[in-house]
């Protein structure tokens, strides 16, 4: 077995960034922190909450189409479409 050199090595990274878990908006901002620990505020949907999610851009497209789906539901719920 021949060795591999280290230039011919190609690290497969995936790019994460923290994102809001309620629609995958990576737009958050703290609203509070310190001995309590951070809690963030969406700009998007307006969640707040110390939960985020650190997801690649695959994970993004899903919690947001899963979002918007809900969304879709929930105005056709209050329409009287469904």
């Amino acid at each position: 077995m021949q060795a591999v050199p280290k230039e011919e090595i190609v690290l497969d990274k995936e790019k994460f960034i923290e994102v809001c878990p309620v629609c995958g908006n990576a737009d958050l901002y703290y609203e509070a922190g310190g001995y309590g620990g951070a809690v963030y505020h969406c700009k998007e949907c307006g969640y707040v909450g110390a939960f985020v999610i650190e997801a690649n851009e695959e994970m993004i497209e899903e919690i947001r189409e899963k979002y918007r789906s809900e969304k879709v539901s929930e105005s056709n719920k209050s329409t009287g479409l469904l």
